[in-house]
């Protein structure tokens, strides 16, 4: 047991090293395929946890690991999530490899996530397929093929702010589309230690407005609507909130703003 692991420590450093270098987005190539397989994580050089966890999961096989992927219903924080990892078998165990962030900065070897299924390769296949048959019906609907890409993947972008070895903080966008297809983006000011999980500011865009939220009432767990404030506009946010995770969040935003735009243009759909 011990000789495998140290072989799979060995295989995974490798393995993190050249995801290091993929983004977590989709706004490079936000449409298709909406399923990426190793090749096309590395090719594009940007994907999200189930691309990830796709390369994990093919080199592992190919070097003869029992491999699967796991997918995370409550994650290593305790946080309810709806994510992807890759899993390694030995004898009775899973040790669960994952190759995100934040989890692969502390945790990513033998991720203690705690609400998971595993998933063999050919049951992942085709849960994934279905989705995409059901996501790619949808925009056929709308006479809008792109839109299948971003229904498929809505969490499109996440972005590091700060970063030391015991901190991390990143912009986390997510679009979501509401009645006659309006888009809103969210984007979230997420903070990370080893132990810990939380939302700092939460900012929602509309073609009609822009909104800030911050993260001041009690809640318990990270994506519990409960904890924020009332919206405010830019123009009316309280002194005592106008804080360096605003400025960096706001920052993000106007970064990424354009190109968000440009997709939503290009699917046919309203502008922010």
């Amino acid at each position: 047991m011990a000789k495998v692991l140290f072989l799979l420590a060995i295989v995974m450093v490798d393995a993190m090293i050249s995801i290091e270098n993929v983004a977590y987005s989709r706004l490079n190539a936000p449409f298709f395929p909406l399923q990426r397989s190793d090749l096309d994580l590395l090719e594009m050089k940007a994907g999200t946890c189930g691309d990830y966890a796709n390369l994990i999961v093919s080199v592992l096989q190919a070097l003869g690991f029992d491999a699967c992927y796991a997918y995370v219903h409550r994650d290593c924080y305790g946080d309810a999530q709806d994510h992807i990892c890759a899993a390694v078998k030995e004898n009775s165990r899973a040790i669960l490899i994952d190759a995100t962030l934040p989890y692969r900065k502390w945790h990513g070897f033998d991720c203690p996530h705690r609400d998971y299924e595993l998933l063999s390769a050919d049951d992942f296949e085709r849960r994934m397929k279905k989705e995409e048959s059901y996501w790619q019906s949808v925009a056929n609907e709308h006479h809008m093929d792109l839109l299948a890409g971003l229904l498929y993947t809505p969490w499109i972008h996440d972005e590091r702010i700060f970063e030391s070895d015991d901190r991390l903080d990143t912009a986390f966008f997510l679009l979501s589309f509401g009645k006659k297809l309006v888009p809103t983006l969210y984007v979230y000011y997420q903070h990370y230690t080893e132990q810990t999980s939380s939302l700092r500011v939460m900012a929602t865009i509309t073609r009609s407005e822009t909104l800030f939220y911050f993260s001041v009432c009690p809640h318990d767990e990270l994506w519990d609507d409960t904890q924020w404030s009332g919206g405010y506009e830019e123009t009316n946010i309280p002194w005592e909130y106008d804080l360096k995770e605003l400025q960096s969040l706001k920052l993000s935003i106007s970064k990424n703003y354009g190109r968000i735009n440009a997709i939503l243009s290009q699917v046919g759909c309203d502008h922010l």
